[in-house]
């Protein structure tokens, strides 16, 4: 087990080091790059700590501690103001959010320096780090704080990726479903963490291996996990009227009646159509719910309301669904023969492989290529036996 233990550990550090000199010699390096830094020297931390215990090495065991033992109550917030940091552009952003911090630093204060002074000292001086069994609770109060802010996070990032859903038509050089997955796995990780250190608290002595060694795994999977999508990760801001008022979307699902009457829904989903059987402005790539709504003379607030409660779609997927039927239109043409189906799909306004493949799957049931595959075989149906016979 030991063994086990080392290889995972020194794995973990040798690939967390290289992730962090690559980010560290990175030219882009821009705050979400910062942050990801922050978060796997933590992680390189936590590392370190293991192997010192684990091989007793007390000096070094002793300096790292020292941090490590608050390293959820920072790790948490992190993850938080990352993703923040991804959509919003604020070179305050950290200062800004540096209250989110505060448990840490009172755990500092009334647990990390006091337990180094008792280890120091070889002898229990401060009576009430003995209430919390050694700092087993306290592990049970890290997780439940850790997993307070993945469920913010989580929170967040959907408010997020709603907006961004709502007023634009595409995703310029960025691919979030890796943070929805990340957020996920960090969810199931601190659960099982949880339900660990409840069973080492409750069951004493009844476990027979370090069972803390699949935490550790997990831990340092996802953190591989974080690094490589972290170096590759592009930043698309939400304009600040939108950030502005974030939780509106709630209040104006209340009574829609109030932004728009049944005529002028009517009304403004005739013009449209037209203007998007006409002139076809989703063939842009960049189209957006503003630029749309000036061009058919209302306001982004008005086409907002007709799209997200009269129609019930967001923005990026209604427009999405004229791009899968423009590429159907231009597949059943013999002068789009010689394009690939990427390219077809580049000329509709998609621009990622990703989004397109995704969103002709969702509108048709089918994957791009097995559609044109179907659609092929239907134009040059096979000839039986019968026939040629005839």
């Amino acid at each position: 087990m030991k063994l086990l233990a080392d290889f995972i550990l020194v794995s973990g550090f040798a690939v967390t080091t290289v992730i962090l000199f690559m980010l560290a010699l990175s030219k882009k390096r821009k705050i979400p790059q910062n942050i990801l830094m922050l978060f796997l020297s933590i992680i390189l931390l936590l590392i370190v700590t293991m192997a010192a215990s684990l091989h007793q090495i007390r000096p070094v065991f002793l300096v790292t501690n020292l941090f490590e033992g608050g390293a959820r109550f920072v790790l948490g917030p992190l993850l938080f103001i990352y993703i923040k940091s991804i959509f919003i552009k604020d070179k305050n952003l950290i200062k800004k959010n540096r209250f989110h911090f505060i448990p840490f630093l009172v755990y500092a204060l009334f647990f990390s320096i006091p337990i180094l002074i008792s280890r120091l000292m070889g002898e229990p001086i401060f009576d009430y780090l003995s209430l919390f069994h050694g700092t087993a609770y306290m592990a049970v109060v890290k997780d439940l704080f850790w997993l307070l802010y993945i469920f913010l996070s989580i929170r967040l990032f959907r408010r997020f990726k709603k907006k961004m859903k709502s007023n634009y038509s595409s995703f310029k050089k960025a691919n979030f479903g890796w943070i929805s997955k990340f957020l996920s796995i960090s969810l199931l990780m601190v659960l099982f963490d949880l339900v660990v250190v409840n069973y080492r608290i409750f069951f004493i002595g009844a476990m027979t291996w370090d069972i803390g060694i699949i935490s550790l795994s997990l831990l340092i999977l996802l953190t591989i996990y974080l690094g490589y999508h972290g170096l590759r990760q592009s930043r698309i801001y939400l304009p600040d009227f939108l950030l502005v008022n974030l939780d509106e979307d709630e209040r104006a699902n209340t009574n829609i009646q109030t932004i728009l009457t049944y005529e002028e829904q009517k009304d403004l989903k005739s013009k449209l159509e037209s203007i998007l059987e006409k002139e076809k402005p989703f063939l842009q790539q960049e189209l957006t719910l503003s630029l749309l709504a000036e061009n058919i003379g209302t306001s982004d607030k008005k086409l907002s309301a007709l799209l997200n409660h009269s129609l019930n779609i967001s923005f990026y997927d209604f427009i999405n669904k004229y791009r899968v039927e423009e590429v159907k239109v231009k597949l059943k043409s013999k002068d789009n023969e010689k394009y690939t189906l990427l390219g077809i799909a580049y000329t509709c306004g998609f621009n990622s492989k990703s989004s397109f493949y995704r969103a002709f799957k969702k509108e048709t049931g089918s994957s791009p290529t097995a559609y044109k595959k179907k659609m092929s075989s239907e134009k040059c149906p096979t000839v039986s036996n019968e026939t040629l016979v005839r």
